[in-house]
């Protein structure tokens, strides 16, 4: 083992991986190298190679010296560009800590944010001209993920917390928690971990950020990230790398953001900047389902009609600037691609790229457009496309002749329609369909514990999350009509109840998703099967030429 290297840093002029390493950095870290040489602006860091997950996880959840000693090293790399240390109260380093697998898995593993924080950092950071509410929210978002992620408490008790602490306050929304409430949310945080090791959570820096690493680690044997490879027939033994990253703050100030960009839209291919962002919120939030996130672009909005305003209107520069990052990155890449982005104070930073998620419909159109364009040969555009996939083009529709009984609405965010029962969780979903029974899966949002119960759905329907939530990308990913952000109706997931103004829905009644047009309907509607589309006839020429 001596002498293996076992890191490998980016940014800042530094860049020691490149986008061909995936096997060993993971899909997230070799990309970020690459993104780091083109001079795009990433805030530097350093990957844990899948190697050194493969010998923890053998070494019963235990890293070499050798490994400890690599990783103190990049922390001391990341301290010198900085100018901040790592557990100093005057100048916190503070960190992500993100998995990454050589083939993407979005969701399906752990992330950390914020480490680096403890009593005393956040007691001599409340002296300074730092927003109190800044610094608080920070602190719980880590101590939440450090329960949920390293203690395996999962997200329930803190999320619970936060409603309940809310209803006593009478408060509707967590932007109404003023600081003196996150101070206590922070301290009810911290008694549930407590409750659960009898120590508490972790004061020593060091500590809490080798526990961290760890977790991450262990998360590619997650039940949900076992899941979620059988499902797409991905290799079980390749590990996670691990990506240390200096923190930037999306929730720093009103001038603060986060988003994930498009550079097509992933629901239909069409060219140009799609995406979403919320102001005032760390990345988490983005893709969480808890939220409804706001349109980059004014086009985007108004089709949507949302009211609130769209990034290009709220920040016309740093939406501008992400359409030359979106442009350059396709091009280099040659592929559409998905980008998660923070915007601090003004700065944009790029975060992560990665080949989109897409249905077989865009696959095909974005395939052809970069043929079209140049980007791609003919014998790369055809295989862009799954073929095991290509029946999936005709994929059933709803029948315009068919009666229709319209419920709802929402956003449309994975194509198609099915019909199917009601059902309320991912296990009801699973426990129907093995019966042959077809359902739709109601939920609130999704998670990525919830893959086995989507993948074994018709459709899927949430009250919450955007375009670019984790039930939207999935969705698309394994081919589920889908609507997000159903935000009219209500559900009782105790009674097993969804209703929607003056109407009730239990448990096993059936409705329609037409996920092409973000329509609910009540009952079974007729569907039938469409002819090719354009893109459909121009590719099955490609393949017969």
């Amino acid at each position: 083992m001596t002498g293996k290297k076992w890191i490998y840093c980016f940014g800042d002029g530094v860049m020691e991986g490149h986008s061909d390493m995936s096997e060993l950095l993971g899909n997230k870290g070799a990309n970020l190298a690459e993104m780091a040489a083109m001079g795009l602006p990433v805030p530097p860091g350093f990957t844990i190679t899948t190697d050194a997950c493969r010998i923890y996880l053998e070494h019963g959840n235990q890293l070499p010296e050798e490994i400890v000693e690599q990783i103190q090293s990049g922390i001391a790399w990341l301290e010198e560009r900085s100018g901040r240390s790592f557990g100093d109260p005057a100048n916190p380093l503070l960190v992500s800590v993100r998995s990454g697998a050589a083939q993407s898995m979005p969701g399906m593993m752990d992330t950390v944010l914020n480490v680096g924080l403890n009593d005393e950092i956040v007691t001599q950071l409340l002296k300074t001209t730092l927003s109190k509410r800044f610094i608080l929210d920070c602190y719980r978002r880590l101590i939440a993920m450090y329960g949920s992620v390293v203690m395996g408490l999962g997200d329930q008790p803190f999320d619970d917390i936060i409603e309940e602490f809310r209803i006593q306050q009478g408060l509707k929304k967590d932007i109404d928690i003023v600081d003196t409430g996150w101070a206590a949310i922070v301290d009810l945080f911290k008694q549930a971990i407590t409750a659960k090791n009898g120590i508490g959570y972790p004061q020593v820096i060091n500590e809490q950020f080798l526990a961290t690493i760890g977790a991450v680690f262990r998360s590619w044997y997650s039940p949900r990230a076992i899941s979620y490879r059988a499902i797409q027939e991905h290799k079980d033994t390749g590990g996670t790398a691990v990506t240390v990253q200096l923190m930037v703050y999306g929730n720093r100030s009103s001038d603060s953001a986060s988003g994930v960009a498009f550079s097509r839209n992933p629901a239909n291919g069409e060219p140009g900047l799609y995406g979403e962002y919320l102001p005032k919120v760390q990345g988490e939030d983005i893709v969480d389902g808890f939220h409804s996130p706001r349109a980059l672009s004014e086009n985007a909005r108004e089709q949507r009609g949302d009211k609130v305003a769209s990034l290009q209107t709220r920040m016309p520069a740093q939406f501008n600037e992400l359409v030359e990052i979106a442009h350059k990155l396709e091009s280099h890449f040659r592929d559409m691609q998905e980008i998660e982005f923070t915007i601090e104070r003004g700065k944009v930073y790029t975060l992560q790229t990665r080949a989109a998620k897409r249905t077989i419909e865009v696959a095909i159109r974005v395939a052809l457009d970069l043929l079209n364009e140049g980007l791609i040969t003919k014998h790369e555009a055809i295989e862009r496309v799954p073929l095991k996939g290509f029946h999936k083009l005709t994929q059933p529709i709803l029948d315009p002749d068919a009666a229709k009984v319209p419920i709802t609405r929402g956003l449309p965010a994975s194509p198609g329609a099915a019909s199917g029962k009601i059902v309320f969780s991912p296990a009801d979903a699973v426990k129907q369909a093995t019966t042959g029974t077809s359902v739709v899966l109601v939920r609130n949002e999704t998670s990525p514990n919830d893959v086995a119960g989507m993948n074994a759905a018709a459709a899927i329907l949430t009250r919450r999350g955007g375009m670019t939530s984790h039930a939207a990308d999935i969705a698309r990913d394994i081919g589920r009509p889908c609507i997000v952000d159903a935000r009219f109706i209500e559900l009782d997931l105790e009674q097993k109840i969804m209703k929607v103004g003056h109407q009730t829905f239990n448990e096993g009644d059936e409705i329609t998703i037409d996920g092409t047009n973000g329509i609910v309907l009540s009952g079974r509607v007729d569907l039938l099967t469409p002819q090719l589309n354009e893109y459909g006839v121009r590719f099955k020429a490609l393949l017969d030429q």
